[in-house]
């Protein structure tokens, strides 16, 4: 059993997926499996992958998977990793040579009596040129939850983690078919349970800026499938974060002036989406920035 699985999800990335699998040749820790989970590619990418497997000096596992999404492919690899910890790189990144490495010896560096209320170990992003991706942590170590680190701490920008595989188990994806749901519901919902290690160390490379990117995995319709997915993850985050709503105004008047736009987008009235929050204060707030939502879901739709 090898102690990280690397999640690879994929849409039409053969002209990419290979700064994955250079990255993963050149680890200074050998003691993980690559699991790619390809959303319906048309362009060779099974082939490659498929090639790759026979050479390669770690396990290569593949699953091809109907266009369904992101999120369910997430769930699918959750399903099927082997590995103790479970990593998300998408197939236009890569890591940096002693990435693993240094993700491994920070957990080792959490005490044993301690690491039942750890989910995992968070880590900076740089660019292909080097450059720092977002904020540094408060300071490294820092031990909390994510949200905290977002909300109160206010740190900015990618990163890259590590879960352990069976916490993830305990928090699949709803599984909307066709949309697309923000990573976020996923991560913050394990925050409300369990702490993370925060280290100030470089272990991934984000490309950013870059003409040779195109689509990580399926984007499935512009207006409608979408909407709903992101339809969920404000109502989501109203129900379950508006508490630190004094700490980071900013994601939850977001989040109220989208859900009017978003439900309107995906078939649903307002009315609905009001219904879906459970707390006076999360009506409240977007019953306040009703017209303003209105208006953008108006502009928006006018544009499109």
């Amino acid at each position: 059993m090898p102690l990280f699985t690397i999640f690879t999800p994929t849409y039409n990335r053969r002209h990419t997926i290979h700064r994955v699998y250079d990255s993963l040749c050149a680890q200074t820790l050998r003691d993980f499996e690559w699991l790619v989970i390809d959303d319906g590619s048309t362009d060779g990418t099974s082939e490659l992958i498929k090639g790759w497997s026979k050479s390669a000096s770690f396990p290569i596992r593949y699953f091809w998977q109907n266009n369904s999404g992101k999120h369910i492919a997430h769930n699918l690899a959750v399903e099927q990793a082997r590995g103790q910890f479970f990593a998300p790189l998408d197939s236009d990144d890569a890591l940096l040579p002693d990435a693993l490495e240094k993700l491994a010896r920070h957990w080792n560096e959490i005490p044993v009596s301690d690491r039942a209320l750890f989910a995992g170990v968070y880590g900076l992003c740089c660019d292909q040129r080097g450059q720092p991706v977002g904020t540094a942590f408060p300071e490294s170590p820092f031990d909390g939850d994510l949200r905290e680190v977002l909300y109160v701490q206010h740190v900015r920008g990618e990163k890259w983690c590590m879960f352990r595989t069976e916490i993830l188990r305990q928090f699949p994806f709803p599984e909307i078919p066709n949309t697309y749901i923000p990573e976020g519901v996923i991560w913050m919902e394990i925050a409300k349970t369990y702490k993370s290690r925060f280290v100030n160390e470089t272990v991934r490379i984000y490309f950013v800026d870059d003409e040779d990117t195109g689509t990580t995995i399926t984007t499935i319709g512009p207006r409608g499938p979408n909407a709903n997915g992101r339809l969920y993850y404000y109502v989501w985050l109203l129900n379950n974060n508006l508490q630190y709503f004094v700490h980071s105004p900013g994601p939850f008047l977001k989040a109220a002036l989208m859900i009017p736009a978003t439900a309107w987008r995906s078939g649903q009235t307002v009315a609905s989406a009001l219904m879906r929050l459970q707390t006076f204060k999360a009506k409240a707030l977007v019953c306040l920035v009703f017209p303003l939502g209105i208006l953008w879901a108006y502009r928006k739709s006018a544009i499109d």
